[in-house]
């Protein structure tokens, strides 16, 4: 028995004000799948001792990769565990005590600095996106700064004060960079050398979406291991994460006509399920074998709600790339989908259950998008001009894109039905685009308002990126030269801006997110949500306050 990776913590979507609930989960080598490995996990008090009142279910399987033709094959593993909540917060340890004569786990030594949040109280989360670099260049970029996971450090020492530490870890995409997937084997070389016609028609080599799957887990095994970068804060805070365009490789779903190739069909079917067994903490499906996964046919929305003594929070994750995709009409005209209908049902179907609990307490609603709805708008020409340099997908990969506007309005229409439906406050939080960045989106549209509002409003913090380098400032210049960053009017009188941060609209500079709901101090003051930008340099002081409504009871 041989730890590959981990240990790593995942939220689960159930939380009450008194207990606190996450899985443990490890990947190991020589375990047998049908047989729980002889290891049992322990939680532990400030004197060392057995923390009372701790539930923690037997290990249960989460993936089986151990038919794999790697190194990396191996069972992942899932404790449910279950904590009770103090009037205070509380630091916890835990560790694997080998049972049945069984040797002790070489490279899982005991782990600190797990914090159980207060009772009643919201979890105080980080948020971070792009954690790597899409190229060979972005790498030495990154290598050249001297400390790589300088931020991954920053919030590690953050979460280690005593006053301080993180109880939710959120993920916004590009948790792992997986573009290098395409030397992974001389079939994928050869395969892009291919003209575009025989990229649609040829076959796949045989045992080639196995040896995908095996190529997908050896990249989480390899940069989500050791004691740097995201390792540490994976096995002290629960994870709750969505993914983009890297997690498969860059500009999954903006390829046009090679979406339909069925080698991007396997390597999107591997991605999804190492997706699934390392961010989401397990394989969606009863069987926890590798199955094929077909893109549009399922989705990751997720959505989980913290419940307080005066205010709720809810977090929704969208997903922007299972069923992102584009296809030709018979009249030759090419549509674009960023959220597959299954995804916009499951939406609104949650959407009308929060709905519900309107009036009841103090809400917030973050929405995790992992491209910005506010951002650089780039016109006709300048998309025309960027296919013609082999840089289409990445303005397609973009909320912003000329092909995407009416979808992205449908979606802030359904944000602000969603604030005044349910009397809550949205924030969206987003990454991608390598700086940081705030939006604001207002309407004056008459559904939109509650009775003596004349705007309606929703925040949009963009934090980028955490390891991946910022762009030039040549490069960037050059970007915004040919975008528009006015205000921009959107039909049903709502209108988008981007506003500073700090001295400029744009923090160019590695950044991750600090985020909490602070309890009111007073009998009128309100739980407000602060959102605070981390910087690597940059002593940037500044924070955006979100207050939500007032609960009607």
């Amino acid at each position: 028995m041989k730890k590959l990776l981990g240990p790593m913590l995942y939220m689960t979507d159930a939380q009450s004000t008194d207990t606190w609930t996450f899985s443990v989960n490890l990947y190991l080598s020589g375990t047998d799948p049908t047989k729980p490995p002889p290891l049992r996990l322990v939680f532990l008090d400030t004197s060392a001792q057995e923390l009372p009142g701790a539930v923690i279910t037997d290990p249960k399987l989460a993936a089986d990769f151990s038919a794999l033709e790697s190194p990396m094959a191996g069972v992942l593993w899932k404790w449910n565990v279950s904590l009770p909540r103090a009037p205070h917060p509380t630091r916890v340890a835990y560790r694997f005590v080998p049972m049945d004569g069984a040797a002790p786990l070489d490279g899982v030594d005991d782990v600190k600095d797990v914090v159980v949040p207060e009772r009643g109280t919201q979890p105080r989360a980080a948020f971070f996106s792009c954690n790597g670099g899409g190229s060979a260049e972005a790498w030495k970029a990154v290598s050249k700064m001297g400390h790589p996971f300088a931020c991954w450090e920053d919030m590690r020492e953050q979460h280690e004060q005593a006053t301080g530490g993180f109880h939710l870890l959120i993920g916004g995409g590009d948790q792992v960079y997986a573009d290098s997937i395409w030397y992974a084997s001389q079939e994928l070389v050869d395969f892009r050398k291919l003209p575009l016609e025989k990229k649609l028609i040829c076959e796949l080599p045989a045992n080639f979406h196995d040896d995908m799957v095996a190529r997908y887990v050896e990249l989480y095994c390899e940069r989500w291991s050791g004691t740097a970068g995201i390792a540490p804060m994976l096995a002290r805070v629960p994870g709750l994460f969505t993914w983009d365009d890297h997690d498969i490789f860059d500009g999954w779903g903006s390829h046009e006509r090679l979406q339909a190739s069925p080698w991007y069909r396997a390597l999107y079917s591997a991605a999804a399920l190492a997706y699934e067994a390392f961010q989401l903490g397990g394989l969606r499906t009863a069987e926890k074998t590798p199955r094929e996964r077909k893109p549009g046919e399922t989705h990751y929305l997720r959505t989980v709600r913290f419940t307080g003594d005066e205010c709720d929070l809810d977090v929704v994750m969208l997903d922007l790339r299972s069923g992102r995709t584009s296809r030709v009409r018979s009249t030759g005209k090419t549509e674009h989908v960023v959220m597959n209908e299954a995804q916009w049902s499951d939406l609104d179907t949650w959407r009308r259950e929060h709905q519900a609990g309107a009036g009841m307490k103090y809400r917030h609603v973050i929405v995790v998008s992992s491209v910005p709805l506010v951002h650089l708008r780039f016109g006709q020409a300048a998309e025309s001009v960027a296919g013609m340099m082999d840089l289409r997908d990445d303005m397609l990969d973009q909320w912003e894109s000329i092909v995407h506007r009416g979808e992205r309005t449908r979606l802030i229409m359904d944000l602000f039905r969603l604030a005044k439906e349910s009397c809550c406050a949205v924030t969206v939080i987003s990454g991608d685009v390598h700086v940081g960045a705030r939006g604001l989106i207002r309407s004056r549209n008459p559904e939109h308002l509650s009775p003596g509002v004349a705007e309606a409003a929703i925040e949009q913090v963009t934090s980028s990126a955490i390891v991946h380098p910022p762009p030039g400032m040549l490069e960037f210049l050059g970007m915004r030269t040919l975008a528009g960053e006015g205000v921009e009017d959107l039909p049903s009188f709502i209108q988008t801006e981007l506003l500073p941060v700090g001295a400029d609209h744009y923090l160019r500079e590695r950044n991750w997110l600090s985020l909490c709901v602070k309890r009111p101090t007073n009998a009128t003051s309100r739980p407000k949500l602060w959102l605070r930008w981390e910087t690597e340099h940059s002593p940037l002081s500044m924070q955006v306050v979100v207050e939500p409504p007032a609960p009607s009871r």
